[in-house]
């Protein structure tokens, strides 16, 4: 019996490769029925959350053109492709199988002005978009003083100045002052700290500092001269 049963281990030795073989061999006849099919053909592309970036604009930073493999759509890849667009925060492609790609992005938005030559928008992160199509009245005050290379792109953060800005402009909506209703601008030019300027010209020197802190004693000082004016 010994023989026997080292023989039978034998043979199954022997056709192991064979086997392994063929799955390989199948393997690679389903992946390129796979690639080649038209069924997997992509038909349709469609874009989501776009509202202030042209679709069309998107589809082409895709890449993907009509009749490519589905397959050969790498979704992180594009992804990366569509987050070097400045005005998309995040983006996310999905493969839907058999035949559609839907993209998915999370625009950024318009949270204050600065000058750079011209008007341009800035996102919550200091992010450059576009410029501001036409002279125009922003909700917030505008921040002067900052250089091309401050503000943030899709390959850098902004600079601490230009986030020093934004934090400010945070803290005013968070305490609801009064205040940000008077303010012009925000001058971030001066070594000593952050500089608000008022609609009528009154300049006040923030310094640095805890800014909640400063607010709460500069809406508190304004209420005092108010009262006693």
């Amino acid at each position: 019996r010994l023989p026997r049963v080292a023989g039978r281990l034998s043979l199954v030795g022997m056709l192991r490769p064979g086997l392994v073989l063929a799955a390989v061999a199948g393997g690679l006849a389903l992946g390129h029925g796979l690639l080649t099919l038209p069924r997997f053909a992509v038909a349709e592309v469609e874009v989501r959350g776009a509202s202030r970036l042209p679709v069309a604009g998107l589809l082409a930073a895709t890449g993907i053109t009509a009749g490519v493999n589905i397959f050969r759509v790498n979704p992180e890849a594009v992804g990366a492709r569509l987050e070097r667009i400045p005005g998309v925060r995040w983006a996310r492609v999905i493969r839907e199988f058999p035949n559609r790609v839907t993209v998915v992005v999370e625009e950024r938005q318009p949270f204050t002005l600065t000058h750079l030559g011209r008007l341009h928008w800035l996102d919550e992160e200091g992010v450059l978009l576009a410029a501001a199509p036409r002279p125009l009245t922003p909700g917030l005050p505008l921040v002067s003083g900052l250089v091309a290379e401050e503000v943030g792109s899709a390959q850098r953060p902004a600079s601490d100045r230009a986030l020093t800005a934004l934090g400010l402009l945070r803290a005013l909506l968070r305490s609801g002052s009064p205040l940000l209703s008077r303010l012009s601008e925000i001058d971030m030019s001066r070594p000593d700290g952050p500089v608000f300027y008022t609609v009528d010209g009154t300049e006040i020197r923030m310094g640095n500092g805890e800014w909640e802190e400063q607010l709460v004693r500069l809406e508190t000082g304004q209420r005092h001269e108010r009262y006693h004016a």
